[in-house]
């Protein structure tokens, strides 16, 4: 088992934390967030860890793991970066976005899960979602799922609170036959019009754009569901209330810093 850690994009909506640094490298809490990645990571006996970099890629070349360079990070996104690191899929490969992190029942869930294609959704988003943002519906993301917990639809955007039924996450597994079906996706992307279409390119896609592309072509992507345990930081507001919830301790109500040992 490998994990693949997104980690190229700079983060404007991070400046000015961003701005001598990856966005993966923001402290939290003491820790910073691919730190947590990592340890968590390895705490679960996955030590094969690949970052893929790209802003100030040197700062990423972290002991132990190991680094692919997209060169075009700043005219491309999530699938593209992913797919840099192609040769290094194997069969069985957890990828995962650098600026989240999640307590290690998180990984647990996934780990445990015998899908092809699994992806971590947390039913608790709409708590969180409403300590991040004023309206919440500005923000979430639309996720559905069928009677069997395999994801219907992801990532459009939606004035509903009902097409949410649990948020993506950006933590994500496949295996086996999933990885042929990954790549099988990537090269489909593109070829049949889809309404994500006409707001980006193909080398813009965003990763919700692939796994939808995985569904619409009939293939089942299983929903792991968690109640919390996990944090996202993408822009300045959200590191400044994480910030503030893990001086109160509110911060426990959805993401336990403890969790995640400090590094030795």
């Amino acid at each position: 088992m490998r994990a693949l850690i997104l980690a190229a994009g700079r983060g404007s909506r991070l400046h000015p934390f961003t701005e001598n640094c990856p966005k993966c490298l923001t402290d939290l809490d003491g820790m910073t967030l691919i730190d947590r990645q990592i340890t968590t990571l390895r705490n679960a006996g996955v030590t094969d860890i690949v970052i893929i970099t790209g802003y100030l890629d040197g700062m990423l070349a972290l002991p132990g793991t190991r680094q692919i360079h997209n060169p075009d990070w700043a005219s491309t996104n999530m699938v593209e970066s992913l797919f840099r690191a192609e040769s290094e899929f194997g069969r069985d490969v957890i990828i995962s976005y650098g600026d989240i992190v999640y307590e290690p029942r998180v990984l647990d869930a996934l780990l445990a899960n015998t899908d092809n294609i699994s992806v971590i959704v947390d039913r608790q988003w709409r708590s969180y979602w409403e300590a991040r943002f004023q309206d919440p519906l500005s923000d979430a993301e639309s996720l559905r799922l069928d009677n069997y917990g395999h994801i219907t639809e992801i990532g459009n955007t939606t004035a509903d609170i009902d097409d949410i039924q649990a948020q993506y996450i950006g933590l994500m597994r496949f295996k086996g036959g999933g990885i042929d079906v990954l790549k099988t996706a990537r090269a489909g992307l593109g070829k049949i019009s889809r309404p994500w279409m006409t707001k980006r390119t193909v080398a813009n896609a965003y990763m919700t754009d692939l796994l939808m592309e995985i569904i619409l072509t009939g293939h089942k992507v299983r929903g792991v569901p968690v109640d919390g345990g996990r944090l996202e930081i993408d822009t300045v507001e959200d590191y400044e209330t994480a910030a503030a919830m893990i001086a109160d301790g509110r911060i426990t109500q959805f993401f336990d810093p403890a969790s995640t040992p400090a590094a030795s």
